[in-house]
C-alpha cells in the first residue's frame, strides 16, 4: 500500500539550511505569532518535520487534534511552476450542525516558498487533496507550534444505524439467485471449517450468471438516486437510493435481509445468525464440529445488551468512484460489537489494486494489517470482527481513470454492504 513519505523529526537535523529555517520558525517567527494570534500560551515545543507527496498522494479529511496542539503550518518546496492541474491543493472545510465537516470553503494551491498556517480547533478540518502530477514533488515542510492544553468539547457521536430483522421469504428464493455450489452440504461444511479457522472467507461467482449480470446493467440505470455520504472526516462514497433503483435491485436487497439469507450464514459461519440452519441436512447443532463453529455463550454474554437484540441487520448499495473512501474513526457507533460484515461485490471489471478501493482491516490504535479484502467480480466476502478490530476503503485514486491500456475498464465499482449482527 503507497503511502505519504515523511522525514523524522526535524530538530534532529545538522544540516546548515534546516538549523537556519528550524531557528526562524522557533524564535523570530514564533514571537511574530504572538503578535498577530494573540496566543500568549504558545511554549517553546515546536514540531517540524518534511513530507513528500507524489501521484495519487492524499491526506484526507482531519483536524490536526492532537494535546497542546494550537497553531499548524505548512512551507512549501516545490516546483516553481506547480499548477492546478498538478493537485495537492490544501482543501479547508466549513462545518455543518454537528460540527461535522461539510463542503470544501477554500483551496490554497501550494507555492513554492511561501508559508500557510492555521489555528487547530475541533473545526480545523481540512485535506491535501490528491497528486495528479506524474512527474512532479509535492514537498513541505510542516509541524505544530503548541500551547497550553485547552478544554475542547466531546466530539460528535453518530447514531447507530437502523438494523432491521429478518425479513420473510420462502428459502427457495436462495435457489433463484445464488450459485448451486454454495447450497451444497458438502461444500458449506467446507466453508464452514476455513471460516473458523480463519473468521474470513471470499466466496467467488456468488450469484447466478444471469441474475449477476441483471443486477450490472441495472446499476447503471439513470434512473437511481444516488447521493454521497459523509461526513469528509468519516467518509465519502455513493449510495443508492433503493427505491429509485429497477426491481432486481430491490429483490436483491431485499433478499440480503430475509431470513433465507440468515440462515445461509448460520449455515456457513457457525455464527447464530438464525433459529435453525438452511435445511436439516445442514444441521450445524448435530456434530461437535459444528458446535465448536457457533460463538460460545461467554463470549456472547461480553457483547452486552446489543446481542439481547437478536439477529438483524443494515446495509446499502455503494458505488466507488475516483475520490471515494472511508476512514477509521474514534465515533464510530459500532466499535463496541461485534459483526459479521457481508460484502458482495459488482461491476469493476479490470479493477485493480492500485486503484484503491479494497477494504483492510486493522487491530484498533495499531497499524498492523490484519486484513484486506479485494474487491472481485460476483464475490461474497464474509468477515468475522470483534470489537478491537476497524476498518476503512481506501482512497480511490486518480489511476481508475487514467489507467493506460484499460480503456475499456469500468471505473466505477459497486457492492451491497451489509453488516449482520446475531
Amino acid at each position: 500500500m503507497k503511502t505519504i513519505l515523511m522525514s523524522d523529526d526535524l530538530k534532529k537535523s545538522s544540516k546548515l539550511s534546516i538549523t537556519s529555517l528550524r531557528n526562524a520558525l522557533y524564535n523570530d517567527f514564533r514571537s511574530w505569532l504572538h503578535e498577530v494570534t494573540g496566543f500568549v500560551d504558545l511554549t517553546n515545543q515546536v514540531d517540524m518535520s518534511c513530507a513528500k507527496y507524489e501521484h495519487t498522494d492524499v491526506l484526507l479529511c482531519h483536524d490536526d487534534e492532537l494535546e497542546g496542539r494550537r497553531i499548524a503550518y505548512i512551507f512549501y518546496l516545490v516546483p516553481p511552476d506547480w499548477g492546478v492541474n498538478d493537485g495537492g491543493t490544501l482543501d479547508l472545510f466549513c462545518i455543518d450542525e454537528h460540527g461535522q465537516p461539510d463542503q470544501i470553503t477554500k483551496s490554497l494551491l501550494p507555492q513554492r516558498n511561501s508559508l500557510v498556517f492555521f489555528e487547530v480547533t475541533p473545526i480545523s478540518f481540512h485535506q491535501v487533496s490528491e497528486v495528479l502530477s506524474l512527474s512532479k514533488t509535492r514537498l513541505s515542510i510542516s509541524g505544530w507550534f503548541h500551547g497550553d492544553i485547552i478544554d475542547r468539547p466531546a466530539p460528535y457521536q453518530e447514531p447507530h444505524p437502523k438494523s432491521l430483522k429478518p425479513c420473510t421469504l420462502e428459502d427457495e428464493a436462495l435457489v433463484d439467485w445464488v450459485n448451486p455450489m454454495y447450497l451444497d452440504t458438502s461444500v458449506v461444511k467446507d466453508i464452514r471449517a476455513r471460516f473458523k479457522d480463519e473468521s474470513e472467507i471470499q466466496l467467488q461467482e456468488f450469484l447466478l450468471e444471469n441474475k449477476y449480470e441483471e443486477i450490472v446493467e441495472a446499476l447503471y440505470d439513470e434512473k437511481i438516486e444516488w447521493k454521497y455520504q459523509g461526513p469528509a472526516n468519516k467518509r465519502h462514497f455513493e449510495q443508492a437510493d433503493t427505491e429509485s433503483a429497477p426491481s432486481v435491485i430491490q429483490q436483491l436487497t431485499k433478499l440480503l435481509q430475509s431470513e433465507p439469507m440468515f440462515k445461509l450464514l448460520r449455515t456457513m459461519t457457525g455464527l447464530e445468525m438464525a433459529d435453525v440452519p438452511l435445511t436439516d441436512d445442514d444441521n450445524d447443532d448435530d456434530s461437535e464440529e459444528d458446535d465448536e463453529n457457533a460463538v460460545d455463550k461467554e463470549t456472547s454474554a461480553k457483547r452486552g445488551d446489543s446481542s439481547k437484540r437478536g439477529p438483524c441487520c443494515h446495509g446499502c448499495i455503494r458505488r466507488w468512484t475516483h475520490g471515494c473512501y472511508t476512514l477509521v474513526h474514534d465515533t464510530d457507533p459500532e466499535g463496541e460489537e461485534f459483526a459479521l460484515d457481508v460484502m458482495l461485490y459488482v461491476g469493476g471489471e479490470g479493477w485493480k489494486t492500485d486503484y484503491g478501493g479494497y477494504t483492510t482491516y486493522l487491530t484498533s490504535g495499531e497499524d498492523e494489517e490484519l486484513l484486506t479484502v479485494h474487491p472481485q467480480e460476483n464475490s461474497l466476502a464474509l468477515v468475522y470482527r470483534d470489537k478491537e478490530t476497524v476498518r476503512f476503503v481506501k482512497h480511490v485514486n486518480h489511476s481508475a481513470l487514467t489507467d493506460e491500456g484499460t480503456a475499456n475498464r469500468d471505473s466505477k465499482l459497486f457492492d451491497f454492504s451489509f453488516v449482520y449482527f446475531e
